[in-house]
C-alpha cells in the first residue's frame, strides 16, 4: 500500500522557527512525517479517511519531547490530527 500526503502550505510563526532555515523545517518535516506514516497502526488510523481539506491547528502534543526541533514538532502535531497512534519511548527509523 502507497500513501500520497500532499501539504500545500505551512503557516508557521517565525518566533517557533529559532532562526532555523526553511529548508531545514522542510527535510525534517518530510523525514518525521514519513517515519510516522510508517508506524504500525498508522494505514488503519488514516483506512476510510478519504481526503482531507484542513487540520484544525494543535499545540505541540502531549509528551512530545522540547528538544526536537519545529519540523518534529509540527509532524507530531500533523500525526495527532491525522489520529495516527503516538510512538512512546524515544526515536524510531
Amino acid at each position: 500500500m502507497s500513501i500520497v500526503l500532499h501539504i500545500e502550505r505551512v503557516v508557521v510563526d517565525e518566533a517557533v522557527l529559532k532562526g532555523e532555515s526553511p529548508a531545514k523545517l522542510h527535510a525534517e518535516l518530510e523525514r518525521e512525517l514519513r517515519r510516522q506514516l510508517s508506524l504500525p497502526g498508522a494505514i488503519d488510523a488514516l483506512r476510510g479517511m478519504g481526503s482531507v481539506a484542513s487540520l484544525s491547528p494543535r499545540g505541540a502534543p502531549a509528551g512530545h519531547r522540547a528538544h526536537e526541533g519545529p519540523g518534529a514538532r509540527i509532524a507530531a502535531a500533523v500525526g495527532q490530527g491525522l489520529d495516527i497512534p503516538p510512538v512512546t519511548g524515544g526515536r524510531h527509523g
